[in-house]
């Protein structure tokens, strides 16, 4: 006799929209992983400025997952401190509405995702519903180089919402430590991963072989966690010391005209940078195959998918010591900067356009190509709610 499936509802504060399809897509994947063994319902309220009409609801299923994307007008932001707080007590009202509108979905279990705002809905929810609640934050405002994370009564209540739910999954050792640090205690923290396609990004044997190097550098384009300037100025001072190299910046972002402005008048862009624009799927995967190795320059990260994608190709890696880098790379998949500075991109970018052709894609590749797939991620997801529902 089969399993009855677990009824699981998740309230996403990120997730793929009318707008744009990149917010949240890897909680898109992680509520797909888990259809085989649960019957998954997501609920996605999104606030919009240019909304025609003040609710707009959309129902659809994808890939075996029901979702209800609610779409809102956004308060004015003429009075900044009064719309913040109009703002939450309208979020507040969509998503309550949302919530009674699916009460026949019954869920055994509801899983919010990125604190604080879902957290506090779970909890409410879950209390009235006299079901458990899980948290999964993605959210990099902890480290204490963002310093996003401020706010005493939102301090106070992001603690009794950590305390109060079954389970704090968490994308990183590093993003749990930065959360305990700011006294987010939970008995159950466990380290879920985001999922990476090893089908889609593979290991392709027809490479080319140019004589010069090629790195490149894939990000959105927010210089302040990515340190885009920081690493450009290093290829700047690299380039007055060898030629034989070319850097490819794939990505698009809110800063990305600035840094070509930047790059340009540093009198490298075009020469040894080529900003690419935003690649995905096969694009992307084709490119991190052809390059010589990837560089990972951020003064922070959750978590740092690309790392798993460049590896599951089978491209070496150097990065700074952000999210998952300390816990996956080493000596035989690449190399990890002691810091974001200047001076140490110099010096280990240097290192690695020596070094990065002597490793073994092939061991790299074979190394990490199974340890993110959906079918694991979705394994120990079920498993977390499995010992919940049974306690």
């Amino acid at each position: 006799m089969q399993e009855k499936k677990m009824r699981v509802l998740f309230l996403p504060r990120w997730y793929p929209h009318r707008q744009d399809a990149m917010p949240g897509l890897f909680i898109q994947r992680q509520a797909e992983s888990l259809t085989d063994v649960c019957d998954v319902a997501v609920v996605y309220i999104h606030a919009e400025q240019d909304c025609p009409n003040k609710l707009e609801v959309e129902f659809s299923e994808e890939n075996q997952v029901r979702v209800l994307r609610v779409y809102y007008q956004a308060p004015s932001g003429k009075f900044p401190g009064f719309s913040k707080l109009a703002g939450f007590y309208r979020f507040y009202r969509v998503q309550m509405k949302a919530l009674k509108s699916i009460c026949e979905f019954q869920p055994d279990l509801v899983h919010a995702h990125v604190l604080t705002r879902m957290g506090f809905i779970a909890l409410r929810y879950s209390k009235k519903q006299n079901i458990p609640f899980v948290i999964s934050e993605h959210w990099s405002r902890y480290f204490p180089e963002n310093r996003k994370f401020n706010g005493f009564f939102k301090k106070a209540i992001t603690r009794r919402i950590v305390r109060k739910a079954a389970a704090m999954l968490v994308v990183s050792n590093k993003l749990k430590q930065a959360m305990l640090d700011y006294g987010l205690k939970n008995e159950h923290y466990r380290i879920i991963p985001n999922i990476v396609d090893p089908q889609l990004f593979d290991l392709r044997p027809e490479r080319q072989n140019p004589e010069k190097k090629t790195l490149i550098h894939v990000s959105c384009f927010e210089d302040r966690s990515k340190n885009i300037s920081g690493f450009l100025r290093a290829i700047k001072k690299i380039s007055s010391e060898r030629q034989d190299f070319q850097c490819l910046m794939v990505g698009d972002g809110p800063d990305l005209e600035e840094m070509k402005d930047y790059a340009g008048s540093l009198e490298i862009k075009d020469t040894f940078v080529i900003f690419t624009g935003l690649k995905t799927g096969i694009e992307l995967v084709e490119i991190i195959n052809q390059a010589d190795f990837l560089v990972l320059s951020s003064h922070y990260e959750t978590f740092g998918t690309v790392v798993v994608e460049s590896l599951s190709c089978g491209t070496p890696v150097l990065a700074t010591p952000v999210g998952i880098v300390p816990e996956v790379i080493h000596t035989e998949n690449g190399m990890i900067i002691p810091t974001s500075g200047d001076e140490d991109l110099k010096i280990f970018i240097s290192r690695m356009l020596d070094l990065c052709r002597n490793y073994d894609r092939r061991k790299i590749r074979a190394d990490i190509s199974e340890k993110y797939t959906a079918e694991r991620v979705g394994k120990e997801i079920s498993e977390i709610y499995r010992q919940i529902l049974q306690k």
